[in-house]
């Protein structure tokens, strides 16, 4: 072969390059959009967007105008189209120099060119990437299965109660959602079993579970479950379940020792730190359960969250950082609410540890609240491909709105009555401030009820903003070092 013949590494779906080990070759890396999903609270669309040029016969092509570009290490950089189908590519001098010499308009006659392509940071002349809408794989619903929970988190949206759900409600909401999952040709359900604490439920759990199972199996759709829990008593008998079962779970980590505690106190006073950590050395990953953390940022706690981080990783636990949001519950706590520049400073004092580290499984999609590698228009799912049912059986467009449903009942098709509740959920090429933004199909102009909170308005960028534009160049850096350490480059 070769030796300067251009090669292109990828990562998405999978596909690899024996050839990875030759630095003097031209080659692009890219994000791998199949294991990159972490779990939180919210539901993230999936496969719902992509982008197409009309003139694909196009003769001459040129660089795709406003690529964010940044250098890394030893002569790589990466490169990243607004229109990218997944995350940043990180091209050698070969290929740095080959994209550049498409600022002339020429025809594609390499193979790196191809992949450039692909990776839309060339398009043709005279013509532009245009936003294609397609149906969701995934349907994702929520199940508040209970309002009991042993903590007293202060930014918790939930009336806390003794009220559970039952089983003849657990089991009606399990056949409504896949029989809406059937009705709009989904190819799979994720359930997330959540509250309250859903652990305190654990029997209902399993028994949703096999329901799902059954009807998984019966709708030929696949399955994807995961329990949401704060950590703080999960019993063996339940980590083996766990564990048997394949069932995922989250854990709510909001730092290390007290500025966890600070945040994430037992109901009536106490700490919860020492525990959770026990739950996750002794019980968790000793069967093999390596439970997704999410980490919720407020200015009480974002200077721990380096520590949190590095706790996560020394365990080689996939983390997610997102925003506090406020809520009705929390609105008199004027502590927990963001301020920019502690945000910003312990955000990128995280990334610190994500470098220290560098894990080379995918970690992007947790690195910033509601930010994808993968291109997308809007936020969540809501309106489109998410379900919140509570434990009374009625049905509500985000768990934040557990106590505003949109129905009373579990009747029929769901998608269609949360599709014209209240909150709207709109694409962010129709929100003002968003629309010439290089970063908007990843942020996606945030969430959308923080949004409305702070502004009155559904159709403008977040309030978050400049958080955002801050702190993407530097994720965006860490995928760069991630993909090169992946294919051992460094």
């Amino acid at each position: 072969m070769d030796a300067k013949a251009p090669v292109l590494l990828t990562g998405i779906i999978g596909e690899k390059d024996d050839d990875c080990a030759c630095p003097d070759k031209a080659f692009l890396l890219a994000f791998d959009q199949e294991s990159g999903g972490i779990d939180s609270d919210c539901a993230c669309p999936d496969r719902a967007f992509s982008f197409a040029c009309e003139s694909v016969l196009q003769t001459n092509f040129v660089c795709t105008p406003h690529t964010h570009t940044q250098p890394l290490l030893q002569g790589f950089r990466l490169a990243f189209s607004p229109y990218a189908p997944a995350g940043p590519s990180v091209l050698d001098p070969a290929a740095w120099e080959r994209w550049q010499s498409f600022s002339q308009p020429q025809p594609l006659s390499q193979e790196i060119d191809r992949r450039l392509a692909a990776q839309a940071l060339l398009q043709p002349v005279g013509d532009h990437h245009h936003p294609q809408y397609l149906n969701p794989e995934t349907l994702t619903a929520w199940l508040h299965v209970t309002n009991a929970c042993n903590l007293d988190c202060p930014y918790c949206y939930v009336r806390k109660s003794s009220e559970r759900m039952s089983e003849a409600t657990g089991l009606k909401a399990i056949e409504q959602i896949f029989y809406t999952a059937r009705r709009h040709h989904f190819q799979r359900v994720k359930l997330k079993y959540a509250g309250g604490e859903a652990t305190l439920h654990f029997k209902l759990v399993r028994q949703l579970h096999q329901a799902a199972l059954a009807l998984a199996e019966e709708s030929c759709l696949a399955l994807r479950e995961v329990v949401l829990s704060n950590g703080y008593h999960i019993r063996a008998e339940d980590a083996d379940w766990l564990a048997e079962s394949g069932v995922k779970l989250m854990i709510s980590l909001d730092g290390v020792g007290e500025a966890h505690n600070r945040q994430r106190p037992l109901k009536g006073g106490g700490d919860t730190f020492d525990q959770v950590e026990k739950t996750v050395d002794q019980v968790l990953l000793p069967r093999g359960i390596r439970p997704d953390i999410t980490i919720t940022l407020t200015r009480l706690n974002a200077s721990g969250a380096a520590a949190a981080v590095r706790w996560a990783l020394e365990r080689d636990l996939p983390v997610s950082l997102n925003f506090y949001r406020q809520n009705i519950l929390s609105a008199s706590r004027a502590e927990l609410e963001l301020e920019e520049q502690a945000i910003i400073g312990g955000m990128l004092a995280a990334y610190n540890e994500f470098e220290a580290i560098l894990p080379t499984r995918p970690f992007f999609n947790g690195l910033l609240d509601r930010v994808q590698a993968e291109a997308h228009a809007h936020t969540c799912g809501v309106q489109h491909s998410y379900l919140v049912l509570t434990h009374q059986g009625k049905l509500a467009q985000c768990q934040m709105h557990l106590d505003s449903p949109v129905s009373h009942s579990l009747a029929g098709d769901l998608l269609p009555m949360v599709a014209t509740g209240p909150i709207q959920n709109i694409s962010v090429d129709d929100k003002d401030g968003c629309r010439a933004c290089e970063f908007r199909y990843r942020c996606s102009g945030g969430c959308p009820l923080e949004t409305y909170r702070a502004t009155g308005r559904w159709d403008v960028q977040s309030p978050h903003c400049h958080i955002y534009k801050t702190l993407l160049p530097a994720a965006l850096r860490l995928e760069g070092l991630r993909l090169l350490k992946a294919h051992r480059y460094i």
